[in-house]
């Protein structure tokens, strides 16, 4: 295990000429990521979904559909009206996605419904996505919005007002390019108005920030994921879990997902399980060699390398071609047998002493494999331990799985995926724990990781959830 020490920058926003009436003590007080500029004294005005086109109120502009989903007050659950409402939410339905949202003038989709180019020069999030898929990168990112004493948090859900190309704007520090509306630069949902007190054209401060910063509160009651349309799963942060790997499995408890192996579970355990609403994630070893396996027989000699420090595996040549079928067929199994996805265990040998000489790269192009295998049979895929290739492998795998991040001050690695609300399991080994459990458990929840303390066998002689 190597550790690493996550190093914060703190930087102190310097404020002056608070004419929106924004407490400069909340703000300047906060750690502030440097890529993200703070927008003072922004004309802020109110849309809503199903808002209809109208030459007097909005300049003609519909709210039916979005910028990024023309089928956006149906997936909402209807018009977020302005009248007949509680807990910032209309009462004529619950709402399917999140009523705290807002839109900033700029689409990373040009009006030909092509990426536009080069967002990786001024989107600091950008790295971190496949850009050659069809979805936007900005719908969904979350900002905080702060009126006087009042600061809320919303998701990025529409282009606007008026203008959707102003990057210099909405990711730099430049003044907002629209004019309209005495200069109008940020719309925002009747929730978030609400919450902030606002009444007509007001001026706001806002802010990106990453998913792990958001705090509790009514924007977390119902988060919209909508941006991506998989054709498989892709768990949440709040997504419970249950790991097991040996015995008689557990099927009483209250979780929404189930980590089981996938040789020794039964096509049966797997459709039970699903019946009953469960996700099941299928375990195997992508990087070790286990004689017992049903497909032991075939692992040629030239894949099997040195032995592993404290289990009854050999590491295997990720680097030979030769391995990949054979790991194209286990991840084939999965799907025949009806799992949601897949768990491939050591997929980090390029860190450890393999008998081969495995290199960064190598590892990489590997564990990009495992993943494309997997979505090509439309299987979600989680990437397990392999810390120093997250912000490589963070496009491609769906959530994380972490074994003892907090014993090794290693959680702070994790952060881009919560960053993308994706899960992040983590499973904590350390008898000491089962005394002294509510301090590391606080700090999991703090940090949005969904953490068991579990026997290392993983055999469920006992259990403690720190988020049940």
């Amino acid at each position: 295990m190597y550790i690493y020490t996550a190093l914060l920058i703190s930087i102190t926003l310097l404020l002056s000429n608070c004419s929106d009436g924004t407490s400069e003590d909340e703000l300047s007080s906060e750690q502030a990521i440097m890529e993200y500029p703070l927008h003072r004294d922004v004309t802020t005005t109110l849309f809503w979904i199903g808002e209809e086109a109208n030459s007097s109120t909005n300049a003609n502009i519909s709210n039916l559909a979005s910028a990024w989903d023309e089928n956006w007050t149906t997936h909402y659950g209807g018009v977020d009206a302005l009248s007949n409402r509680v807990d910032y939410k209309p009462t004529a339905f619950r709402p399917k996605e999140n009523p705290f949202y807002f839109a900033l003038p700029f689409n990373d989709f040009d009006a030909n419904g092509s990426r536009k180019e080069s967002l990786e020069e001024y989107i600091p999030w950008a790295k971190y996505h496949d850009l050659k898929d069809a979805n936007s990168i900005c719908k969904n990112r979350w900002i905080k919005i702060t009126k006087g004493s009042q600061t809320v948090y919303a998701q990025w859900e529409d282009v606007g007002p008026f203008i959707e190309d102003d990057k210099e704007y909405v990711f730099g520090k430049a003044t907002a390019a629209n004019e309209i509306n005495e200069n109008a630069a940020l719309d925002v949902s009747p929730a978030v108005h609400e919450y902030l007190g606002l009444n007509g054209l007001e001026k706001t401060s806002w802010q990106f920030v990453d998913f792990v910063d958001v705090p509790d509160g009514p924007w977390l009651e119902t988060i919209t994921d909508s941006n991506m349309d998989l054709s498989w799963y892709r768990p949440n942060y709040k997504t419970s879990w249950q790991w097991q790997l040996s015995g008689e499995i557990n099927t009483a408890y209250d979780v929404t997902l189930y980590d089981i192996d996938l040789f020794t579970t039964t096509k049966e355990q797997i459709k039970s399980l699903q019946e009953r609403g469960k996700k099941v994630i299928c375990y195997f070893s992508a990087g070790s060699y286990e004689a017992w396996r049903e497909d032991a027989d075939d692992f040629t000699a030239a894949l099997k390398g040195k032995k592993m420090d404290g289990w009854d595996e050999l590491w295997l040549d990720i680097s030979n071609e030769n391995l990949r079928p054979i790991m194209s067929r286990r991840i084939a199994l999965a799907k025949e047998k009806g799992c949601d996805g897949v768990e491939p265990d050591n997929v980090d040998g390029y860190t450890n002493d393999t008998g081969f000489n495995l290199s960064y790269a190598q590892q990489l192009q590997y564990n990009i494999f495992l993943a494309k295998e997997a979505h090509s049979l439309g299987l979600s895929i989680g990437l397990k331990n392999d810390l120093f290739q997250i912000d490589d492998l963070i496009k491609y795998f769906d959530f994380a799985l972490n074994e003892q991040c907090h014993k090794y001050n290693e959680c702070s690695m994790l952060s881009t995926f919560t960053r993308a609300n994706r899960a992040v399991f983590n499973a904590e080994y350390s008898e000491n724990y089962i005394v002294d459990r509510d301090s590391f458990c606080q700090t999991s929840r703090i940090e949005k990781l969904q953490t068991l303390l579990l026997p290392l066998e993983l055999d469920d002689s006992f259990r403690y959830s720190c988020s049940e």
